[in-house]
């Protein structure tokens, strides 16, 4: 992209970055692989905009940051292009201009959509560069209804004249769910839940109303109400997209769609719920770019990586990842599979459901109502000549002794548990009835993790932590932290993404002597020799004095015992 001046250049010229920080740039980019730009970005050198401002350059034509008074603009000129045009080119109008007409793109020679827009709008069409993130922001809140109320007034007076509350003619509903309105509104919600990193979003039907709201880093959020008079047309769209029964309303249903958000797709599984007041949907939206990561990318810190690819190297064994729900595991198996994938393992997987497919590894999914369940395919897939497998949940003893059999037969298995901590792993199987020497004879390692929400890199603040019983977990004396403030970049909330707290326990002969006694998770906690035990609350604590997330986040997620301090 950069043939006619390259970034380095025009960075140097434009006195972004000296010399020495370019070669430094260089040097860490050879390593690590990431383009320059991004490594720049991660060093502090340079900012998004002064990386997008040397894009722009490139197509010689401006910038567009897309703030709020470019946004206050569009919306006197959206009309000249529809939300499905925006979404299907991924451009942003933005004023008219001595009979011209502006529009942002991510791809200004996009010969296809130039052509489109004067034949459409029968104006001159002038382009302005922005990056892809900021156009899908930028689409969702100019089209979403909930940003313009006089337009949201429109719509529900439109459809009020043809919806009907449970309309029992099923062919007229799907005639009410294809109005322009109802499309824009949820299409609408699906861009707004995508631009802020929702994970599900939820469709609530109320006694008056339908409440609509997201779940973002693990917390939900309120973002709109919609009319009763609209409820019905709005479950129904959603699960017309899900290929789900519109007619059927008494029983929970299952379905799922893929949508494309700038240059990605988004997978959504849809759940659908009879209620008091109507059907409850959740749509869980799955982003491959979030799930498929490395472990380097998860915020491990470096012994528990090391570890972890220690114990995953070996030629047999199991590996167990603890946590609740929502916790990520899923996500560090996949990490782990990644790196431990090669030409010369056989490596299978049963999961329920498959969430992304890894290519070079047999995927398979559990299906109960068909009897293909965990335990059944487990059996089969040894017989398929496995070096690895992975058991995406032991939810009952059969599965957890097939589990332990094939640990113990020349398989290194991957699995998750749900328990407190990692030490508890053992007893939780002792419970399910597996046999200590079975336990002993497979059990390697276990993993424990929870998550929390990061802090917005660009408007932490530091702080100072005085309050004793707090100060007492890494010692007593006042603790340099930072805490949430909120801003534009993370929506007011102060914090932006997630990051993991881990626990890796490696078992060793004292432990396996006391599982051999049926001992429990906190004896086995206390007895595991030094260097065995990497505790989740020293990485919690390590990652809030780092500025990573705050204690208030920790204390959250996990039970800190106090008698266990991390020295300043």
């Amino acid at each position: 992209m950069y043939g006619v001046k390259r970034l380095g250049e025009w960075l140097l010229q434009k006195g972004k970055i000296t010399r020495e920080q370019l070669e430094e740039a260089l040097a860490l980019q050879r390593v690590s692989g990431k383009r320059l730009g991004e490594t720049l970005i991660e060093m502090g050198y340079i900012t998004h905009d002064d990386y997008y401002e040397a894009q722009a350059e490139q197509w010689e034509c401006p910038y567009e940051p897309l703030h709020e008074a470019s946004l206050a603009q569009a919306h006197q000129v959206r009309h000249w292009v529809g939300m499905g045009d925006a979404a299907r080119f991924m451009i942003v109008p933005l004023r008219e201009e001595n009979g011209a007409l502006w529009i942002a793109t991510a791809d200004p020679n996009n010969v296809e959509m130039l052509d489109y827009l004067r034949q459409t709008t029968g104006k001159v069409i002038r382009v302005a560069f922005s990056p892809t993130e900021r156009i899908v922001r930028a689409i969702a809140r100019l089209y979403s209804t909930h940003e313009d109320p006089e337009k949201s007034d429109e719509d529900a007076q439109e459809l009020e004249a043809s919806d009907i509350d449970i309309p029992e003619d099923v062919t007229q509903l799907e005639q009410i769910v294809h109005q322009v309105p109802v499309v824009r509104l949820v299409n609408g919600i699906l861009l707004e839940a995508v631009e802020r990193g929702a994970s599900d979003i939820h469709f609530e039907p109320l006694e008056h109303r339908m409440q609509v709201r997201l779940r973002i880093d693990g917390v939900l959020y309120g973002v709109r109400t919609i009319p009763r008079s609209l409820q019905a047309s709005v479950t129904a769209r959603v699960k017309l997209m899900a290929e789900m029964d519109i007619a059927e309303r008494r029983r929970p249903q299952d379905g799922r769609f893929t949508f494309k958000s700038g240059e990605g797709k988004i997978d959504a599984r849809v759940s659908s719920l009879p209620t008091v007041f109507g059907e409850r949907v959740v749509v869980r939206l799955l982003n491959r770019d979030n799930v498929l990561k490395t472990l380097d990318q998860l915020g491990m810190p470096p012994v528990v990586e090391q570890g972890l690819t220690q114990l995953a190297s070996k030629p047999w064994g199991m590996i167990l990842v603890t946590g609740p729900t929502g916790s990520g595991k899923s996500t560090t198996l996949y990490a782990l599979l990644q790196q431990i994938k090669s030409e010369r393992r056989n490596i299978l997987t049963c999961e329920d459901p498959v969430e992304f497919t890894i290519e070079g590894i047999g995927q398979s999914q559990v299906n109960e109502r068909a009897g293909l369940t965990f335990s059944s395919q487990l059996r089969a897939m040894l017989r398929q000549d496995p070096d690895v497998v992975l058991v995406g949940e032991i939810r009952d003893t059969e599965t957890a002794e097939i589990a332990c059999r094939a640990a113990m037969t020349g398989h290194l298995v991957l699995s998750t548990l749900h328990t407190n901590d990692s030490t508890s792993a053992p007893a939780r199987m002792m419970d399910m009835g597996i046999p200590p020497f079975l336990i002993n004879s497979a059990l390697i390692g276990v993993l424990a993790q929870r998550l929390v929400r990061r802090l917005c890199e660009r408007c932490k603040e530091p702080t100072t932590i005085t309050d004793p019983a707090t100060t007492a977990l890494w010692g007593g004396a006042p603790v340099e932290a930072y805490r949430a403030v909120g801003c534009s970049e993370c929506g007011n909330i102060g914090y932006k993404g997630r990051v993991g707290l881990y626990e890796l326990f490696v078992l060793s002969d004292p432990v396996r002597r006391l599982i051999a006694q049926n001992a429990g998770g906190d004896a086995i906690r206390a007895a595991a020799p030094q260097g065995t035990l990497y505790t989740i609350q020293h990485d919690a604590l390590q990652k809030v004095r780092d500025g990573v997330t705050t204690i208030e986040e920790v204390l959250s997620q996990i039970q800190i015992d106090q008698s266990v301090s991390l020295a300043a």
